[in-house]
């Protein structure tokens, strides 16, 4: 119970439960529930953690009602002396001393500059997608009469005031000053693939304390760049960023589902690598993968293998673009030093 009551003041616990994307996916798992164990497993984990405010009001009300609440003083003690002497006894034995990794440690300057860094990215990207957000709307809607859009001089001002359009490419601030209402589909689009760059800024600022697979996050929301345009002192006035082992996992994870779905792409089709080889392997691996609910990679609600030609397509240039977006991140974490200017969006890609 010690730990139930651990995890309930825990403010990831809160954040899990209450995030729009937890319910999403369990809906998902839901749908395949029925011939997928791993969704049945991700089901149960989330009632158990659904279950833990219950089962720790429980326990609260048997301990009074049993009068075993006043022998918690004595206990508290007990539990940390042990939890103390665990982890003691957790450390693995040596016959001879082993070498410590020479891992780089950054100052405490280097680390802000490097983070101040990614959070002025962040803005710059937040605002990129915001206006594309905004030019779709007026592409696909009628506005009413009388109705200005004023997005173009909020993001200008924006951008100025925070010291971010000097340090811009200059095809990023072209693209900024062009009225509203005049980019065309082909920039709308380029710019909202921003928008994973932009989701992996905030998770490595530590504004998204959780970043879900590929397959769990193939549409994008314009939402999280409109979040940071009106306060985007969450990126800038932060401490927080992600270590190298949190970006290596999920450099890891991206790149295990660019593998997959790279393989299945190769299988059908769809692209030509060139070599025998490597369409042997990819045939391999896809016809190995084929129908199997409970091993093969799922985009969304449906395996890798069931996914049609767009949603494959788009999940294996969603998932090689996470995976090179932090192992450029993890490169300059390991440099110790931002990347040399001009800050770029849409001439990075």
């Amino acid at each position: 119970m010690y730990s139930l009551f651990r995890l309930l003041f825990r403010s990831n616990y809160w954040r899990m439960v209450l995030r729009k994307a937890t319910w999403v996916e369990a809906l998902q798992s839901l749908r395949r529930a029925h011939k997928d164990k791993r969704a049945r497993r991700h089901l149960g984990r989330l009632f158990l953690l659904l279950l833990t405010p219950a089962l720790c009001i429980g326990y609260l009300a048997w301990l009074v009602g049993s009068g075993a609440w006043l022998f918690i003083p004595f206990v508290i003690p007990v539990i940390w002396w042990m939890n103390r002497g665990a982890k003691r006894d957790a450390e693995p034995l040596h016959v001879a001393p082993t070498p410590e990794l020479e891992l780089r440690e950054l100052s405490e300057e280097d680390r802000l500059a490097l983070r101040l860094y990614f959070a002025e990215l962040a803005v710059l990207h937040a605002v990129m997608v915001d206006r594309a957000g905004s030019e779709r709307f007026q592409k696909e809607k009628q506005l009413p009469e009388g109705v200005e859009v004023t997005s173009r001089r909020v993001h200008l001002d924006l951008l100025k005031r925070i010291g971010i359009w000097e340090k811009m490419a200059a095809e990023d601030r072209e693209a900024l000053m062009m009225p509203d209402g005049h980019w065309e589909w082909a920039m709308i689009n380029r710019v909202a693939l921003a928008m994973e760059p932009l989701r992996l800024f905030r998770w490595i600022l530590r504004i998204d304390f959780y970043l879900p697979v590929v397959g769990q996050q193939l549409s994008g929301d314009f939402a999280i760049a409109h979040e940071l345009v009106l306060e985007p002192r969450k990126a800038l006035d932060g401490v927080k960023m992600a270590d190298m082992e949190m970006m290596r996992v999920g450099r890891d994870a991206a790149d295990q589902f660019f593998q997959r779905c790279l393989a299945e792409t190769i299988s059908r089709g769809y692209y030509d690598p060139g070599d025998a080889e490597v369409v042997k392997r990819a045939g391999e691996i896809s016809a190995a993968m084929a129908g199997q609910q409970h091993r093969d990679f799922v985009l969304g609600s449906r395996l890798v293998s069931e996914a049609g030609k767009e949603e494959l397509l788009w999940a294996t240039s969603l998932a090689q673009r996470r995976r090179n977006i932090l192992a450029w991140a993890m490169s300059l974490l390991e440099a110790g030093q931002p990347a040399e200017p001009p800050l770029v969006c849409v001439s990075a890609e």
